[in-house]
């Protein structure tokens, strides 16, 4: 008995790994229509152009200012 546990514990596990690979390989974002990749704009970005007092510029390394 302790080996069909085993065993169907064992199959159970592999099919749910395999599912979770699946969704996960084909980009499932439970969002229809949405593609996945959007990603929302960088809440430090600076709103002036040419403005480098905030943003990612100053944490660039190598950089001084």
């Amino acid at each position: 008995m302790r080996r069909i546990t085993l065993w169907f514990t064992a199959t159970l596990a592999v099919a749910a790994l395999l599912l979770a690979f699946q969704l996960n390989a084909s980009g499932a974002t439970g969002k229809s229509g949405d593609g996945g990749d959007h990603m929302p704009p960088a809440a430090n970005a600076s709103a002036i152009p040419g403005d480098d007092t905030a943003g990612d510029h100053a944490a660039k390394p190598g950089e001084n200012k």
